[in-house]
């Protein structure tokens, strides 16, 4: 190829714009690294809250071993966490289904969603329990105590027009 003699322009930035975008750019990244800071502590402040409080809460009034003791089974737990632990055993009088929670926020929830199913529940402080009968429910509650609650019946159901 041949040289032609164009000449070209390069453009030269002023020191002083050089100058207003690193002092900008270092002002952003003090101001991100702060937004951080505050947003990390923010998240450690509430797990700290969220865990004295399940603290203060203690365990459920009963686990859930000591709920099949009292309906005369041994219970097999199915689901072990942190927020809750769940399981079910059998006896004469058909299957039970026992959940307790780490706080009654999770109970509430829990017992929100699955009233919407029907169902007959024994809850009491932080457990509840599910049977097929209210004659075997309202037997468990004279010896654990808790109250006696129904859910939707099958045209309650809202998703059902």
């Amino acid at each position: 190829m041949p040289f032609t003699d164009r000449r070209i322009r390069r453009i030269r930035p002023s020191l002083a714009a050089v100058a207003a975008v690193c002092v900008a750019a270092l002002l952003c990244g003090g101001c991100a690294g702060k937004a951080e800071e505050a947003q990390e502590a923010g998240k450690t402040e509430k797990t700290e809250k969220a865990g004295k409080a399940a603290e203060a809460a203690g365990p459920p009034s009963s686990s859930i071993e000591e709920i099949a003791t009292a309906i005369g089974c041994t219970a097999e737990v199915s689901v072990e966490a942190e927020e809750l632990r769940q399981g079910g055993c059998e006896t004469g009088q058909g299957p039970y289904r026992m959940a307790t929670f780490a706080a009654d926020t999770g109970l509430r929830s829990w017992l929100t969603e699955a009233q919407t199913y029907g169902g007959l529940y024994l809850v009491g402080d932080r457990w509840v329990v599910t049977a097929q009968t209210t004659e075997a429910l309202a037997a468990l509650r004279e010896r654990l105590g808790g109250s006696l609650e129904t859910g939707a019946t099958h045209g309650e159901h809202s998703a059902h027009s």
